[in-house]
């Protein structure tokens, strides 16, 4: 089971990463869009965070996108 926990969250690491470049953002502008800090993005793109059921919902509304697109 922590297995594949661990394998959402480098999976939802890999998509917030790549929404970001969708949007054209630095991992700057993406904290300031939702009230993060850049060191807290590098950290949860490089799977060294993991990101909260909070913030996956915020990101999701903020970029509007399905919380479960961010599992895919």
């Amino acid at each position: 089971m922590q297995e594949k926990a661990t394998d959402y969250y480098k999976i939802i690491a890999n998509n917030v990463k790549i929404l970001r470049k969708n949007a054209k953002l630095s991992q700057e502008k993406f904290a300031e869009s939702i009230n993060c800090s850049r060191e807290y993005i590098s950290r949860l793109e490089n799977n060294h965070e993991k990101i909260s059921l909070a913030l996956l919902l915020l990101i999701s509304q903020v970029y509007g996108k399905k919380p479960e697109d961010l599992f895919k």
